[in-house]
């Protein structure tokens, strides 16, 4: 009788372990631009700050709103609005920074507010609205919904490897 029930103990729990690897998760970071959520898989951000100072940078693309002093090393300060297009929003009030290193060298990338740091079902993941048009398209993986609202997966990727960032590297 005792090995009957180590049996059924094993089974349950090899039964448990396939149904966990079915689920594979991601880890996403959401944040706000102005009333809507979007979210980007949380290993392309190193750390978010409040810029306490920024300087502007003459000759610059629309996007880099300026640099700022981040432990002792400068990084430029790209607003995200641009490559959504949505409207740009004038000087730091409120904002935040999300830093990523995706292309070797840190960026803070704007955002009025980060939400939370979520693990969500990979299988959760919508594919992109088809009412979505012009770069927003180019850059979003899908959607996910939330709790009490819906946030639109980045690919922060993407957006970082657009021609624009390109013709920066090489400005």
């Amino acid at each position: 009788m005792a090995n009957e029930l180590d049996r059924i103990i094993i089974e349950a729990d090899e039964d448990a372990f396939t149904e966990e690897q079915a689920k594979k998760t991601v880890r996403i970071l959401v944040f706000r631009l102005d009333t809507e959520h979007y979210c980007i898989d949380i290993t392309s951000a190193k750390e978010v700050f409040i810029p306490q100072a920024m300087t502007k940078v003459p000759n610059t693309p629309a996007f880099v709103i300026g640099v700022t002093n981040l432990h002792g090393e400068v990084i430029p300060l790209v607003d995200l609005r641009y490559f959504l297009g949505l409207r740009q929003k004038e000087g730091l009030g409120g904002t935040k920074a999300l830093v990523t290193d995706v292309k070797s060298n840190a960026i803070g990338i704007m955002v009025d507010d980060v939400d939370e740091a979520l693990n969500i079902e990979e299988a959760s993941i919508q594919p992109p609205l088809a009412t979505i048009k012009g770069r927003l398209a180019e850059f979003t993986i899908g959607q996910i919904q939330l709790s009490d609202k819906i946030a639109v997966l980045l690919d922060l990727k993407k957006i970082l490897n657009c021609d624009e960032m390109e013709n920066l590297k090489k400005g």
